[in-house]
């Protein structure tokens, strides 16, 4: 018998994967009990790709403008030196 006790393992909600409740294998999550997200690393990334993917356009358009407003700001306070 092994001297090491085995982990408690927890279930992706996403892709239904038994994993051992670790930082490894979860994000953590301050709000949840077990201090661990209910979503395993790897759906979690799958998932956030296919967000971007999808929504890539409006994401770039969002930097691209708040990157001109700054620039802009800085420009109006005497803050930004374009050398």
């Amino acid at each position: 018998m092994s001297d090491v006790p085995s982990r408690p393992k927890g279930a992706c909600r996403t892709c239904g994967e038994v994993l051992p409740l670790t930082t490894e294998h979860f994000h953590r999550d301050a709000n949840n009990a077990s201090g661990l997200k209910k979503q395993c690393r790897a759906c979690a990334c799958d998932e956030a790709k296919a967000r971007y993917e999808a929504n890539s356009v409006a994401i770039l358009a969002r930097f691209r403008d708040r990157r001109t407003q700054r620039t802009a700001l800085f420009e109006a306070t005497g803050l930004y030196d374009a050398a």
